[in-house]
């Protein structure tokens, strides 16, 4: 019998954990909690002060008119839908219809089930309703967490779909459950673990072409409640489209909700992911942690350093650095302002990634972040593979 992957703790894929060693152990996570509001290291807030031509967040009204565009059909277009919701569309080749994929959308107030939590509101709104989107074909989920998996959206996505155009989600090991609770069929679900990958053939009355989809490894844990910590796989995931004879036409990467150091070091596998998949024309990469520690900026003070939150949030320097890992050429921010306490730690990541990029997302190997609502058009290159 073959050993169980490093990720898994059962073999009836209901357990799993990161299988790199943390920067700080659940027993130190532990005791930071319970000292709560006195042990935590946590300081009065300083007021970032704007760089250059930097502009706090915004949403604007999304507009996805540049997606019928001759430049948006030959690139990818991209539209930033709050915290990590992304809706990309893909190269149109030949005469196919262009193919459009949802990742992690929430369209909640709250990034919870109940608003009991302080701090947990909205503090941008979603750009559009639901009904406004463009028709999609795929939607992908990288864990399980509320924010992540928001299941009115999901269930909205699939009630509005029409029938010559079913939606397909894809979602990390032992999380389909929670999309067939709310009534999303289990055919039009597909679990993936890490590594594993399902290719999807879009036809055409001349030249076909071919949507990959491979589960990759980050740095997370999931769970909706108390008695399912880590009880579903979290993911990031690689999207590439091909032509039905293999040649490679564009790659996305999407990494979900992620840190990205270990106690030995960066995490190994971004730059594995870069090494099998890359160079990627878009990443779409998290700055900063969720909506929990909100309340903090509410009572204007701010965490006095992110390291016993590295393991599982990405800071803006490290966001930095695994774009380079994954040999990203454009990468756009994400998992910020929607939710935060305060307008200056909404605004701290973007002034830790300017300070930490060496240019901005429309540049070879840039790093930058548009508004909530914002469409941009990546452009895309021959490559040889």
């Amino acid at each position: 019998m073959s050993p169980l992957p490093a990720h898994h703790k059962n073999k009836t894929k209901s357990s799993f954990d990161n299988p790199w060693p943390p920067v700080k152990t659940v027993s130190e996570s532990i005791r930071g909690l319970v000292r709560l509001p006195f042990g935590l290291p946590f300081v009065r807030a300083e007021p970032f002060q704007i760089l250059g031509a930097l502009k706090p967040t915004k949403t604007i009204d999304a507009n996805f008119s540049v997606y019928h565009s001759e430049g948006g059909k030959s690139g990818i277009c991209a539209t930033w839908l709050g915290h990590a919701g992304y809706l990309v569309q893909l190269p149109s080749i030949s005469d196919s219809r262009s193919t459009r994929i949802l990742f992690d959308p929430i369209f909640a107030e709250f990034a919870y089930p109940s608003n009991w939590v302080n701090g947990l509101r909205r503090r941008l709104p979603a750009p559009c309703a639901i009904d406004q989107l463009p028709d999609v074909d795929y939607v992908v989920i990288s864990h399980n967490h509320y924010d992540h998996c928001d299941t009115e959206t999901l269930i909205a996505l699939w009630t509005r779909c029409s029938p010559d155009r079913p939606v397909r989600f894809l979602v990390p090991l032992a999380v389909k459950d929670t999309l067939t609770a709310v009534g999303i069929p289990d055919s039009q679900i597909l679990e993936l673990d890490w590594w594993n990958n399902v290719t999807y053939h879009c036809p055409s009355p001349t030249k076909g072409s071919n949507i990959v989809f491979t589960c990759t490894p980050c740095q997370h844990t999931s769970g909706r409640g108390v008695m399912d910590q880590k009880g579903s796989l979290w993911a990031s995931w690689v999207v590439q489209q091909t032509m039905s004879d293999g040649a490679a036409v564009c790659a996305v990467y999407f990494a979900g909700d992620t840190g990205y150091q270990t106690a030995t070091g960066p995490c190994p596998a971004f730059q594995e992911i870069g090494d099998k998949f890359g160079p990627f024309d878009l990443a779409m990469i998290p700055i900063w942690r969720g909506a929990t520690l909100s309340f903090l900026g509410q009572m204007g003070y701010r965490l006095a350093d992110d390291t016993h939150l590295a393991t599982t949030h990405a800071s803006p320097e490290d966001a930095v650095l695994l774009a380079k890992d994954v040999r990203a050429r454009h990468s756009l921010a994400m998992h910020f302002a929607t939710w935060a306490g305060s307008d200056d730690e909404a605004l701290e990541p973007l002034v830790r990634l300017m300070r930490a990029r060496k240019g901005d997302w429309s540049d070879e190997g840039g790093f930058g972040a548009i508004d909530i609502g914002q469409s941009v058009v990546i452009p895309v290159i021959t490559r040889e593979r």
